[in-house]
């Protein structure tokens, strides 16, 4: 029997840095690493994101040949009749975003079609435990693998000196990041101390910011896994705000500052008590840093990540239907 190839789709075509399609790209590597024939699949010829560095392989839409035995893998935004599509293959949906499931869905009750329940859907990938928690609730029959996602340590690596610098994802809930900013800006709590938003960098830039600034601000809302703010973590930096859910099982109060979403005030109160202690202590901050860098660089290696993967997929190859 020849070997299935797996085709992971990333749509649409876009060079906007997003982190799920760089860990799309992450798993087909670790698959091809392994011995299993992946592919992401683009629409456009000769197209392939280059905001981080990667020689993945490729297949294009029209060029696609699918065989009986193939594997075709959906994002969480699937629609509620894409299981319907490629009907006879056996499909994966690889839910790198819980709270996205339901996009696509009418308030209809009596409308129950969903690809996590089609015959041809074998199983659901998931990159947190707040998503695995999160589908085991709405589709108990479905079967679910963890991938722990990995972080990059050639890039993002531990580095004790800091500047004065705070720094945060540009495109992640800029309402409430105006407000945190500009409360801290009228208190005079932001003196001596740069302001970095990060949108649309390559990720070594966006590697050196994180690795010479002190504190990460994390406006993440409703994520499946979110990894800024894991990334922040493992270069040393304090990470303060939300923890979006899915990263609620790093964003931890032993080594950051966890705020509730929406608390805008605990928000900037926070943020200024750390400017504080910097400025008058910054030895009782050191510990904090390097504890966030360790716990990221243990719990999400790609040694993980390639367990994970590689015992998911040999799994799921051996899954029938229905």
């Amino acid at each position: 029997m020849t070997q299935p190839n797996i085709y992971f789709v990333c749509y649409p075509d876009t060079n906007v840095p997003i982190g799920g399609v760089k860990m799309l790209y992450r798993h087909v590597d670790v698959l091809n690493k392994h011995g299993f024939s992946a592919f992401i699949v683009h629409d456009d010829e000769g197209f392939r994101c280059d905001w981080f560095e990667n020689q993945t392989q490729i297949a294009y839409l029209p060029k696609i040949k699918l065989k009986a035995d193939d594997f075709f893998v959906m994002p969480e935004t699937a629609t509620p009749k894409s299981g319907n599509l490629l009907p006879g293959l056996r499909k994966v949906i690889y839910n790198q975003g819980c709270y996205n499931t339901f996009n696509e869905y009418s308030f209809d009750k009596y409308n129950l079609e969903t690809p996590y329940q089609s015959p041809d859907v074998v199983a659901v990938l998931v990159a947190s435990e707040n998503s695995l928690n999160y589908l085991q609730y709405v589709f108990p029959q479905t079967r679910l693998f963890r991938i722990h996602h990995s972080i990059d340590t050639d890039l993002f690596y531990y580095h004790p000196i800091k500047k004065k610098q705070i720094c945060w994802m540009d495109r992640k809930m800029q309402r409430d990041a105006k407000q945190v900013i500009n409360i801290l800006k009228f208190r005079n709590a932001l003196n001596g101390f740069d302001l970095i938003p990060i949108e649309k960098k390559p990720q070594k830039e966006v590697a050196q910011i994180f690795r010479e600034s002190l504190i990460f601000l994390s406006f993440c809302y409703s994520e499946g896994f979110s990894l800024p703010p894991a990334e922040a973590m493992a270069s040393g930096c304090l990470a303060v705000g939300y923890h979006g859910w899915g990263g609620k099982e790093y964003f931890l109060p032993d080594f950051s500052f966890p705020v509730e979403s929406g608390d805008i005030i605990e928000f900037a109160h926070t943020v200024e008590k750390l400017i504080g202690i910097y400025n008058t202590q910054p030895q009782l901050l050191m510990e904090k840093h390097k504890k966030a860098a360790d716990f990221i660089h243990k719990n999400y290696s790609s040694e993980q990540e390639e367990r994970d993967i590689f015992t998911a997929w040999r799994e799921i190859i051996k899954l029938k239907k229905g």
